[in-house]
């Protein structure tokens, strides 16, 4: 498998990763004032899933250039 192709499979899992995680956010927030202490351990994982989708994506978009 290319480095390419590697990298698109890696994006497209960590895209899953950041869609359930905003998922998770949307239902603790639905649920709210139940489970409020949850709050920054959730956003957290939200914020670090589309950190390291941004991530990805920008060295996809290094790697397609070159």
């Amino acid at each position: 498998m290319s480095d390419h192709e590697t990298l698109k499979a890696e994006l497209k899992k960590v895209s899953a990763k950041a869609i359930q995680a905003k998922l998770d956010l949307h239902d603790l927030s639905e649920e709210l004032p139940t489970n409020w202490t949850s709050i920054m351990m959730v956003a957290q994982k939200a914020y670090d899933a589309y950190a390291e989708l941004e991530r990805k994506s920008l060295d996809l978009k290094a790697l397609e250039n070159t």
